[in-house]
């Protein structure tokens, strides 16, 4: 296949879900570990949210669709709440360029914006997502030679946080070039993952491979590995750098579910991943005190600050 139109593999997760134990579900776990190693992304379908995430974008567009004073009224406090496009917004210490956001948390971290359904679709979700999360890293842990209950063993108190994020449309410039709201970038935790309305914009770059689409459709979920499981799997499985180019035509809904373990959780590589040939480059720390230096910090440990973006739009 021509490299230039590879894409993250699509999985489907159905007897992942039906029988953990099975042949099939087995093979499945397999194509997870091929795919976290080649692309620390994939695909995901058969995973029976369909139904709900229909439902989450649609309450993510009525949020976003609200007038800029009201989306307002839902502050942002500790990490989470609204935050404006750079150039409507009230506040600008809370401005995110060309794009807004909406960060919830799993419980009542800040107030839900007062929208019919809105915290029973949130609260759904999250909880069928969480199950989802729970046999992708099933997955994960068999594949980098851990116990099967490794992760969730680690998830009794997951932080996770669900982000609404819209891009609204964009117009190349003279010499059709068009803007990138979200540079490159990788995800700081354990898990995301990724629903999307089917429009294109989110891309990939594996190691020593140029920048690809991620070809997502609509009902499916994009799932990328973090900072904290590539330092867990001794860099193993890497977390893959990826950005989202301006949409061509209409604006563009993305929701990321970021799934970590309990905070107090000590995060040192996992012993199968360390060899002679692999020694431990990492010490321990806890997931709470990582997820702040990564918050805190200005680097992309995975991203090469020099190798500036070609901006131009991929094809799909």
């Amino acid at each position: 296949m021509d490299e230039s139109t590879h894409s993250p593999p699509v999985i489907d997760a159905t007897p992942l879900l039906a029988d953990p134990e099975s042949p099939a579900s087995q093979a499945c776990a397999t194509r997870i570990h091929e795919a976290c190693l080649e692309w620390g992304f994939f695909v995901l379908v058969g995973h029976g949210l369909e139904p709900q995430l229909d439902q989450l974008l649609a309450s993510a567009r009525s949020f976003f669709a609200q007038p800029q004073h009201v989306k307002e009224q839902t502050p942002r406090s500790g990490g989470y709440g609204f935050v404006p496009l750079s150039s409507l917004a009230i506040d600008t210490s809370r401005s995110s360029d060309a794009t807004e956001y909406l960060d919830l948390g799993l419980t009542d971290e800040a107030p839900l914006p007062a929208l019919p359904d809105f915290e029973q679709v949130v609260r759904g979700y999250q909880r069928a997502a969480l199950d989802i999360a729970a046999a992708i890293l099933r997955a994960v842990a068999l594949g980098s030679g851990a116990d099967p209950g490794f992760f969730a063993e680690r998830m009794a108190d997951p932080q996770c946080k669900l982000r609404f994020l819209h891009y609204p449309a964009v117009d190349p410039d003279e010499d059709g070039v068009l803007p990138v709201p979200t540079a490159a970038h990788t995800d700081y935790g354990a898990l995301t993952l990724l629903a999307t309305d089917g429009v294109a914009g989110l891309e990939v770059r594996p190691l020593d491979r140029p920048w690809v689409p991620v070809v997502a459709p609509r009902g499916s979920l994009v799932v990328n590995l973090g900072d904290m499981l590539a330092r867990w799997t001794n860099d193993r499985y890497q977390s893959t750098p990826h950005r989202v180019v301006g949409p061509t035509s209409g604006d563009r809904v993305s929701i990321p579910f970021f799934v970590n373990p309990d905070p107090d959780t000590v995060v040192t590589p996992i012993s199968a991943c360390v060899d002679d040939q692999h020694p431990a480059a990492y010490g321990p720390i806890t997931a709470g005190a990582f997820l702040r230096q990564r918050r805190e910090g200005s680097d992309e440990p995975y991203v090469d600050p020099g190798a500036g973006p070609d901006r131009r739009p991929t094809a799909g």
